[in-house]
C-alpha cells in the first residue's frame, strides 16, 4: 500500500520536474579498505518532510511493507561503508535546493557514502549511523542488494513528529543513476545508487 496525498504528491512532481538552503552536510571519512574484486556502490539519499499534513486521514498507521518479501532473509555478508562522502561530492545539490525553495517540503538529512551490498534477499542493511545521519526524530536502515540485472534499494525509516511516527518501508529494483523517490504525505525520501568501476573492471 502507498501512502499518496494528492496535492502534496502534485507539489513534489512539480518541485522534481523543475531541475539547497542544503540539508545538513557530514564530514569525510577516511576510506576503509576492501579487496579489489569486492564490488562497491555510492549511494546517495535526501531525507524531506512536508511542511503540513491533511488532518482528514491517518497518516500515521504504518503500511505493509513491499518487497522485502515474506519468506526468511538469504544468508549473505552483511554491508560494510567504505567511506563517508563530503557534501563537495553530493550530486543532488539542485534537487535539495529546489525542496527548500518550494516551501512545501523541507531537507531534513542529505548524506552520501561509498559500501559494498550484500545479494538480493539478504535484508541486511546500514542504520542511519554508519553513513552519518544524526537527525533527532529520524531512525531506520538503508539497504542496497545487488542482483544479476537490478541493484535494489531499499528504506525502513521513521520519523517522529511530535506523539505521531510516520514510516516507510519498501524496497525496489534500481537501475544506476536512476533517482528513486520513497513516498508518504508526512516526508519523502530520495535516493540514487551506483556501481563503482574498479581498477581491476
Amino acid at each position: 500500500m502507498r501512502c499518496t496525498s494528492r496535492p502534496l504528491a502534485w507539489a513534489l512532481a512539480l518541485v522534481l520536474a523543475a531541475g539547497s538552503g542544503t540539508a545538513p552536510a557530514l564530514a569525510a571519512t577516511p576510506p576503509v579498505s576492501v579487496g579489489a574484486e569486492v564490488p562497491l556502490y555510492d549511494v546517495e539519499m535526501v531525507v524531506f518532510r512536508a511542511s503540513s499534513v491533511a488532518a482528514a486521514e491517518d497518516w500515521d498507521v504504518v503500511p505493509p511493507g513491499r518487497g522485502f518479501g515474506a519468506s526468511p532473509a538469504r544468508p549473505g555478508d552483511a554491508p560494510e561503508v567504505v567511506r563517508v562522502l563530503p557534501s563537495s561530492e553530493y550530486r543532488l545539490d539542485g534537487l535539495v535546493r529546489r525542496l527548500r525553495s518550494s516551501g512545501t517540503w523541507y531537507p531534513i538529512a542529505h548524506a552520501a557514502w561509498v559500501q559494498t551490498a550484500p545479494p538480493w534477499g539478504t535484508h541486511v542493511g546500514l542504520p542511519l549511523s554508519a553513513i552519518g545521519v544524526n537527525v533527532p526524530g529520524l531512525s531506520g536502515t538503508v539497504y542496497l542488494e545487488k542482483a544479476p540485472l537490478y541493484m535494489h534499494l531499499g528504506v525502513d525509516l521513521s520519523l517522529q513528529a511530535g506523539a505521531t511516527t510516520y514510516t516507510i518501508n519498501e524496497m525496489r529494483n534500481a537501475r544506476a543513476n536512476e533517482k528513486q523517490y520513497f513516498d508518504h504525505p508526512a516526508f519523502g525520501i530520495i535516493a540514487v545508487a551506483r556501481p563503482i568501476k574498479r581498477d581491476n573492471e
